[in-house]
């Protein structure tokens, strides 16, 4: 739902109010931590207290240990990351919260905070406007098995070069259409393929978000928008764990996800996680979370860039191969904020060229 003016208000007021009082990283983040570790506190006490939250759209004691976990993830505090997933995990289990099993994610899902591994989400009304709009929306452009633009512009597909390094025994697999641009495994009902196979989509097209109440075509796109999963926090664990000296700890919360995951164990991925926990992690990351909004942080705290080469884009003019350091990677200052802040400069918010394509 759209935010209410006062929330707005006092969106603008924070963002000017962090923007100028501090001019290092280092100071905002020191902020951000010490807001965060203010909100633990409180919670906690309000968990004692037994006092509950009313859904899974306001914050709870597993969300703000989460929202810190990532804060420390990106300034590589790996022990602090490390042990913030893991009580975000122990605080959701307490709400009932936990991995989505193998079964759960063999067909379409991920539009409902009542989904059991959802901690955090956006509750989307019928009679919210951004529904009422028909087709502007998230599940319009990102649905393959609703109406909307993607029925039109052919969906949207992993990239191939991720697809193939997926194990056959994981189910997540099937969370995209093979080389045929046909479903696997029966992920898909007989109505759910035939609307896929009407709509022509290509292969490797994204079937992994369901439509809202499970309606195959409905032009009802009230699906609730996901913010945070529990097993991005064993994802975060098994990273931080690692980076921080406790493989075999890091290795717990990276098999019991994985397990969930493979009909035949997590085996299949161990022998990359021993050899290099941070990119056996990255490369979860990209498949558990794919089309969640999270890889942006991964790309950027890495260094990783944009390789786009040997993805399979049919159009050549969409193969680049972006540096890490590349400007159009950084979220720009707007230029209101800019003429605005006295603390800032148009140094502060470089402007920046489109990447050329590259060979494949």
């Amino acid at each position: 739902m759209p935010a209410s003016p006062s929330t707005c208000q006092l969106s603008q007021e924070l963002i000017f109010k962090l923007t100028t009082i501090f001019s290092t990283p280092q100071e905002v983040y020191a902020q951000i931590e010490s807001d965060l570790t203010n909100a633990i506190g409180l919670l906690t006490n309000a968990e004692q207290g037994r006092v509950k939250r009313a859904d899974k759209r306001y914050i709870s004691l597993s969300v703000a240990y989460g929202l810190r976990a990532r804060m420390y993830l990106s300034m590589h505090e790996y022990a602090k990351a490390a042990d913030d997933a893991a009580n975000a995990i122990k605080a959701a289990n307490s709400e009932g919260i936990a991995i989505a099993s193998r079964d759960e994610v063999a067909k379409p899902t991920f539009w409902s905070v009542d989904e059991v591994n959802w901690m955090w989400g956006i509750i989307v009304s019928e009679t919210d406007d951004v529904v009422d709009t028909g087709i502007c929306n998230w599940p319009s452009h990102m649905g393959s098995l609703n109406y909307g633009y993607a029925n039109y512009s052919g969906g949207r597909q992993i990239s191939l070069e991720l697809y193939n390094g997926i194990n056959d025994s994981d189910i997540r697999k099937s969370w995209w259409l093979d080389a045929a641009a046909e479903a696997q495994d029966k992920y898909l009902t007989d109505e759910q393929a035939a609307f896929v196979a009407k709509q022509g989509y290509k292969p490797y097209t994204q079937v992994k978000f369901g439509p809202y109440n499970d309606v195959v075509g409905t032009t009802i796109n009230a699906n609730d928008i996901v913010l945070m999963r529990i097993e991005e926090m064993y994802l975060i664990a098994a990273e931080a764990y690692a980076e921080a000296g406790n493989q075999s700890e890091g290795e717990k919360y990276f098999k019991e996800l994985l397990n969930n995951r493979l009909s035949t164990g997590s085996q299949a991925y161990l022998t990359d996680y021993a050899s290099n926990p941070q990119e056996a992690v990255y490369f979860q990351r990209r498949i558990e979370l794919w089309g969640e909004g999270v890889i942006w942080f991964d790309v950027m705290r890495l260094n990783k860039g944009v390789d786009r080469r040997g993805c399979g884009f049919p159009n050549a003019e969409c193969i680049f191969n972006i540096a890490p350091t590349d400007d159009i990677l950084l979220w720009r200052i707007p230029e209101a904020e800019l003429q605005a802040n006295k603390a800032l400069t148009p140094a502060d918010s470089p402007a920046w060229t489109l990447p050329k394509p590259v060979e494949e």
